[in-house]
């Protein structure tokens, strides 16, 4: 299985990108994004990985323009020097996952393209392993900012729940998330999730007991004060399940994987690894130690979401993961666009040729890109 693949030409490509209405997340409130693509181009082909950052390091430490400088001025001119690169081509790259899982998507894009098949059935046989699937069916969540108010995530609920969402987040605090239960909100058609952001402080973890029996599928992230220990402790405290984002790191929850309850769940974000071969030992674990994870976005274009999409097809994925279509949030999207399918409308990620993506659509580089030969 051809792992390496050499490198004619690197661009990156700085692209902004417009939201049909304003989101508010849970560090940053978006009425755009910038978006950083990365496209490497070998005989030929093309292939492209987005690096899935914010516009600020206030919710992780990597950050658009901080991620666009080091790829404009270290791994981008390395790859052309290098010329033939592999996954194993960045090991040396501390920390930077997302930049670093750009470059690896790109990569792994140009070499499903170069054997003639989607991205999904290329992990498959990179890893020789039968847990990627690419005839899986994907259910499709949606997270909704309530900072606006209620009439305004109701609005943005009807519309979920008409397009066939089987799972809605509301990152709410402590007041916002009594106020949904109170208004008598019906969660009986579609899963409703509560994230908290770890924005409870450890007394007032209590308050969970007070949502609990009103139909939520689990709670995401109530608090950042626990350890992963504390956090399998208090799952052992409630009915409702637990989920796991932010207070522990991708990668280092998996030397603790022993330590998870049944009421313990995890949001796994495949850029925080970095390396593909990372996230596969780690998902392969998850699938192992049959703990409860799904698949967590971070806003990204249709570029990008069709790698999450592939990876979503890992059978360790038990839950409805962060998996909308791109154009639930852009007006103006920079690749063929992803849409609910048939019936139920859920995603499947069936990619022919690599991403399936040839071109970036609607964007003009101008000098916060970079192009080398």
């Amino acid at each position: 299985m051809k792992r390496t693949i050499r490198i004619d030409h690197a661009v990156l490509h700085a692209c902004d990108v417009h939201l049909i209405s304003d989101v508010h997340g849970a560090r940053q409130n978006h009425s755009g994004r910038r978006v950083s693509i990365v496209e490497l181009g070998s005989g030929g082909l093309v292939g492209f990985g987005e690096v899935p950052v914010l516009d600020l390091p206030n919710y992780s430490s990597e950050w658009s323009n901080g991620s666009d400088y080091l790829l404009r001025s270290l791994l981008l001119p390395q790859v052309v020097e290098q010329r033939e690169v592999g996954f194993q081509s960045f090991d040396w790259l501390v920390g930077n996952g997302a930049s670093r899982f750009a470059l690896e998507c790109a990569i792994l894009d140009l070499l499903a393209k170069g054997a003639g098949i989607g991205i999904t059935d290329y992990l498959a046989e990179l890893f020789e392993s039968d847990s990627y699937l690419s005839s899986r069916r994907l259910g499709f969540g949606v997270s909704i900012g309530t900072l606006g108010g209620y009439d305004n995530a109701l609005s943005e609920i009807a519309r979920a729940v008409q397009q066939g969402v089987r799972r809605i987040k509301l990152k709410v605090n402590k007041d916002r998330a009594f106020e949904f239960v109170e208004r008598t909100f019906d969660f009986n058609s579609v899963e409703v999730v509560l994230d908290f952001n770890g924005s409870l402080s450890r007394d007032e973890l209590g308050l969970i007991t007070g949502l609990e029996n009103k139909g939520l599928s689990f709670v995401e992230e109530p608090t950042s004060d626990l350890g992963l220990i504390g956090y399998v402790e208090l799952a052992r405290s409630f009915k409702s399940r637990i989920f796991l984002d932010e207070t522990t790191s991708s990668q280092a929850v998996v030397n603790d994987l022993q330590y998870f309850s049944d009421g313990l769940g995890f949001v796994v974000k495949p850029f925080r690894f970095g390396s593909l071969f990372s996230l596969h030992r780690t998902l392969e674990m998850l699938a192992e130690f049959d703990i409860g994870c799904y698949a967590g976005g971070m806003f990204e274009s249709s570029i990008g979401r069709r790698f999450l999409l592939a990876i979503a097809s890992h059978r360790c994925f038990t839950e409805t993961g962060d998996m909308a279509p791109s154009a639930w949030y852009y007006d103006s999207d920079l690749g063929p666009p992803l849409l609910p399918g048939e019936g139920e409308n859920f995603l499947s990620p069936e990619f022919s040729f690599g991403s399936d993506v040839v071109a970036i659509e609607n964007h003009v580089c101008t000098n916060a890109c970079a192009a080398l030969m």
